[in-house]
């Protein structure tokens, strides 16, 4: 199942442009493989009360703004599209960001194409610790569930680990022959696993720093994980493997290969074949949510792999995603749109976009619960109020 409705995109500004009268700005749509339709808003001001008023082209219909947010519906298609400004754009870093990961406790780590680490308040901007140890970019960078002990891995070929409290860095995991592109944490940490440009997804000890097992190997460069959880229960005989008796991996691979496979059995489930790289993958509730090269979202059920529904609403490469609650998931991507989706029937026709970027690529995603971070290529961080966003969705 498809879903054929356009892309709704506005000036990255528009915020600011409702503050003023006799102000204008742009917004367009566009539909997967067509030519887009640019159109000008104006402001001015209502007569009857002296308050801003936003008048749009006949194709869109106002429904109702603050500072923060401005709601409108395009009329052709029937799509309401909610616009949410950033609550704050931080700048720690000077150069591109790669990733970024917020704890529930306010504190966030990030890296940056300038080999930069850095934790720091996402409340005040301040940086608190520059962790320094790998030997080139990284590419992801997580919490553990306690908000004080930090992952990060990339072009060097390991992971570390991190106190989000001291910098101290106690352990360092070695093994992977080239960059790891993506981790995931298993339960508390006491294992995670990592995936590589070598092909391999291994299985750590973080405790004894070793490498427990080959999960997956020689599949060509995996570029993206995510952990599940099955009600296929095995039993595990190491002491040193915790957590994963029920847990499914599943990864996205250059060559577009969907793999899902029971960790405790070491065993393959399924594989799927999509038509370009998969560049991110999530779990929202029994689905895989895949972002693909060539702009395709694709879901899969998460049983046996049988795809359930596509969106191509863009052409422009997934580069992030995230899962949301209530069956809702995040969309980052290349030419800098970041889009709310809700896998619920009754949203098939809503659309939030995180605006702020001016067109420079969403890298990565977070979400502690209250507040949702996007990574950007321009070297900010934006952070939105969910509260902003939930809104739209009931």
């Amino acid at each position: 199942m498809s879903n054929a409705v356009p892309v709704i995109t506005i000036q990255c500004d528009w915020n600011d442009v409702v503050k003023l009268p006799k102000e204008e700005g742009w917004i367009s749509s566009k539909y997967y493989n067509e030519s887009s339709v640019h159109d000008k808003f104006r402001t001015s001001v209502n007569s009857a009360d002296g308050k801003i008023k936003i008048d749009f082209p006949d194709s869109y219909q106002y429904i109702s703004h603050s500072n923060l947010n401005l709601v409108i519906k395009h009329v052709p298609s029937g799509l309401k599209v909610a616009f949410i400004a950033p609550t704050k754009a931080h700048k720690v870093h000077d150069k591109a960001v790669l990733s970024v990961n917020t704890a529930e406790n306010a504190l966030a780590v990030s890296s940056c194409e300038g080999d930069k680490l850095l934790v720091w308040d996402s409340r005040t901007s301040e940086v608190q610790l520059d962790l320094k140890g790998h030997g080139g970019p990284v590419y992801k960078c997580k919490f553990f569930p306690s908000g004080i002990v930090i992952i990060s891995a990339g072009a060097d070929g390991s992971c570390r680990i991190w106190s989000a409290e001291s910098g101290i860095n106690p352990v360092t995991l070695k093994g992977h022959k080239m960059s790891i592109a993506d981790i995931s944490i298993i339960e508390k940490g006491r294992n995670i696993i990592s995936v590589s440009k070598d092909g391999s997804a291994k299985l750590w000890d973080v405790g004894e720093s070793r490498c427990l097992d080959n999960i997956l190997e020689g599949h060509g460069p995996i570029n993206c994980c995510a952990i599940a959880t099955t009600k296929d229960v095995v039993q595990v005989e190491n002491e040193r493997e915790v957590g994963t008796s029920n847990k499914l991996l599943v990864v996205g691979c250059e060559s577009g290969e969907v793999i899902c496979t029971h960790v405790a059995k070491r065993e393959e489930l399924f594989r799927k074949q999509v038509d370009s790289p998969c560049n991110a993958c999530i779990v929202v509730g029994n689905n895989i949510i895949v972002g693909c090269s060539d702009g395709k979202i694709i879901q899969l059920n998460l049983a046996n792999g049988t795809e359930t529904r596509r969106w191509c609403e863009s052409a422009n490469p997934v580069l992030s995603t995230i899962t949301l609650p209530n069956q809702m998931f995040a969309v980052g991507r290349q030419d800098g749109t970041c889009t709310i989706i809700s896998l619920q029937e009754a949203h098939k026709s809503i659309r939030v976009q995180l605006t702020g970027s001016d067109c420079d690529g969403i890298r990565d995603i977070s979400f502690n619960g209250k507040w949702i971070l996007t990574a950007c290529r321009d070297s900010f961080i934006r952070k939105y109020d969910f509260n902003q966003i939930v809104v739209h969705y009931k």
